[in-house]
């Protein structure tokens, strides 16, 4: 399985303006920031922390097999984005060389949003604020 590879912001928005892409089930975005999710997210994504995701990410495997593409984001995307990206991969990987014959397999490409959330907010806030959903301005951005 190949790793995962960044995708510019506009690659992303693309996918969610698009009226025949549903999230969930043609695409997924899962945001692995901790807290701050709350205070402001992208449209559609789903909020796995960074320190779960090991034990997640067979979960994740399973109730999203079908989804063709899977993006991981972060506030910056430098760390926590793309070891999560890599750990539901090795994931991924690992079930796909323990499959049976005969066993339903499903490509998926994983991606790393490139910049992460703060560029995304930069980039949206003001021109398309429907691909943020609940944002807050006072609810404190976490870089770590």
């Amino acid at each position: 399985m190949p790793q995962p590879k960044f995708i510019p912001a506009d690659e992303l928005a693309e996918l969610i303006r698009s009226p025949q892409k549903v999230a969930g089930t043609d695409y997924l975005i899962v945001d692995v920031r901790d807290l701050d999710y709350v205070g402001g997210h992208i449209t559609g994504a789903i909020n796995v922390p960074a320190h779960l995701i090991r034990g997640q990410a067979p979960v994740l495997a399973d109730q999203y097999k079908h989804v063709p593409r899977i993006v991981f984001h972060c506030a910056l995307s430098q760390v926590r984005g793309p070891k999560s990206a890599r750990i539901y991969s090795e994931c991924v990987e690992d079930r796909l060389e323990s499959a049976e014959v005969g066993d339903q397999l499903f490509e998926q490409e994983i991606n790393i949003l490139r910049g992460g959330f703060d560029s995304w907010l930069v980039r949206f806030k003001d021109t398309e604020p429907e691909l943020i959903e609940a944002y807050d301005a006072t609810v404190p951005r976490d870089t770590v």
